[in-house]
């Protein structure tokens, strides 16, 4: 079993309250460094430089998508999962098919399940 203690996690969710408890709930994880960016423009310089061992990236970030983040992220091989409130099926773009969703609002299962499975499989 792949574990999450003493990772850090890139966590791109503009919904201050649904952020928060995403924090929490990967602390409770064994997370140890949750940096939360809630702005497209910030995450797109965190995916570029930043130092981080996985990503959630919310799909609607303040009425953007976030696919160009996650394109940034795949590039430098950094495992990532999609996060929504609704169904993806249709929106994800070809070349990122094969990433990974969880839904919101999130639960510590679906966020432990989705993070391993990325952590396991590699990026898409």
């Amino acid at each position: 079993m792949t574990t999450l203690t003493g990772l850090s996690v890139l966590l791109v969710e503009d919904e201050y309250l649904i952020a928060l408890d995403a924090e929490q709930i990967l602390k409770d994880l064994g997370v140890e460094e949750v940096e939360v960016i809630a702005s497209w423009d910030a995450a797109e310089k965190r995916a570029k430089d930043g130092q981080f061992d996985l990503a959630v990236l919310d799909v609607n970030i303040n009425g953007k998508f976030s696919f160009p983040i996650a394109n940034i992220i795949r590039d430098r091989g950094i495992p990532f999962v999609f996060a929504s409130g609704y169904e993806l099926r249709n929106r994800s773009p070809s070349d990122l098919g094969g990433a990974v969703c969880v839904t919101k609002p999130y639960t510590s299962d679906r966020l432990k399940d989705a993070l391993t499975a990325v952590l396991t499989k590699g990026t898409p």
